[in-house]
């Protein structure tokens, strides 16, 4: 049998694939993200995903630290890394991983980057409708665009604006086989989890907190 260290070798050297790199943020990934300002003049008494998006386009830190833990059959014990999300407008969203094994995601307008060890790979989202409804995820669930979020995925809220959670199945068939579910959860404008079921039994779980200067990655605001 494997060592645990080959596998991990292994599963790191699968992960050169964009969908990983997506996966957990994300939205990325963490993540997913901030294009529309909150309605002007929306109604307090609104449904519940309605106060939980204007909550979160109104108060939620345009830069955020995260801690993912990776459950992967091919590994003995979970994998945990950490990283951070930034925004920078209109429509830019980085996902940076720290550590050797780092890679730093970009989605900025039509196109989607990827950098690991090294090497450079940009994707087209126009050209790959599963991956542009992951990416424009956490620009519609910060930038309040409800519609946005109803068209690329069945919604289904649930808890109260203080303990919320948000489960989400992509419309997209080729991206519910890569990732059936996403689960957010979180308080007010805050975003405190995302659960990411995966293909293959994989599950990504990552804790948000505000990323503060001393942890900010280098060349952030």
């Amino acid at each position: 049998m494997p060592s645990g260290t080959t596998r991990r070798t292994e599963r790191n050297n699968e992960r050169v694939r964009p969908r990983p790199a997506l996966a957990g943020t994300a939205g990325w990934l963490l993540l997913l993200t901030l294009l529309l300002a909150a309605p002007a003049g929306a109604a307090p008494d609104g449904d519940l995903l309605d106060r939980v998006l204007q909550a979160l386009a109104r108060d939620a830190p345009r830069q955020l630290a995260f801690t993912e833990t990776r459950d992967d059959p091919l590994l003995d014990l979970p994998e945990t890394r950490e990283g951070h999300l930034a925004f920078e407008p209109p429509d830019t969203l980085v996902r940076s991983i720290a550590g050797p094994g780092g890679e730093t995601v970009t989605i900025e307008g039509r196109q989607l980057v990827v950098e690991r060890r090294g090497s450079r790979r940009t994707i087209d989202l126009d050209e790959q409708p599963g991956l542009d409804a992951f990416a424009n995820l956490f620009r519609a669930l910060l930038g309040a665009d409800r519609a946005a979020l109803e068209a690329d995925f069945e919604l289904a809220v649930s808890g109260e604006p203080d303990a919320w959670q948000l489960e989400l199945v992509p419309r997209d068939r080729a991206l519910r086989r890569m990732l059936p579910s996403l689960e957010l959860s979180g308080s007010h404008g805050e975003l405190h989890h995302l659960i990411t079921v995966e293909a293959g039994g994989h599950t990504s779980r990552m804790r948000f907190h505000a990323a503060s200067e001393a942890d900010a990655p280098p060349g952030a605001d």
